[in-house]
């Protein structure tokens, strides 16, 4: 298994031992399966988000999504609706999305999870990039700096 790059290490570091375990565990199965790829990282006050997309535009051209949340990791699918899933593993009610709950590693081994993960990289309508990809290009996104607070009260 490939090490996560420094980026997500530190992203994940809140979380407890196994789930971050999980986390990586996930990120290596999907990575895997659609190969070299875009991929962002996302952290939030409670929870990482990694997002895969085949170009740089990655709410158009996703093909799936990590969730670290405090005890799973959570497997989406952005037209998950779309997908055959004959053992039943996606959850979910909206018009679009999909999810499965990954709660420990064998979860990721299960049959039907790495279907899934190819139906949704061979979904129509995904861009491709300019030049093909020989490596997944991670990328952090940071929040934006806070701005110090003026120590005059704001007149106008």
């Amino acid at each position: 298994m490939a090490k996560a790059p420094l980026q997500l290490q530190e992203a994940l570091r809140r979380f407890e031992p196994d789930v971050r375990d999980l986390a990586t565990a996930a990120r290596a199965v999907v990575l895997d399966i659609i190969g070299p790829c875009f991929e962002q990282i996302f952290p939030f006050n409670k929870l990482v988000s990694l997002i895969y997309s085949t170009t740089e535009k990655r709410i158009k051209d996703n093909i799936c999504l990590l969730v670290v949340y405090r005890d799973h990791v959570n497997l989406l699918f952005p037209r998950g609706v779309d997908l055959s899933d004959p053992k039943g593993l996606l959850e979910g009610s909206g018009r679009a999305m999909r999810h499965m709950k990954l709660r420990t590693p064998d979860d990721l081994h299960g049959p039907g999870v790495r279907p899934l993960l190819v139906q949704a990289r061979r979904r129509k309508g995904l861009g491709k990039p300019t030049e093909p990809l020989r490596n997944v290009l991670t990328s952090l996104k940071s929040r934006p700096a806070k701005s110090a607070a003026s120590a005059w009260p704001r007149l106008f």
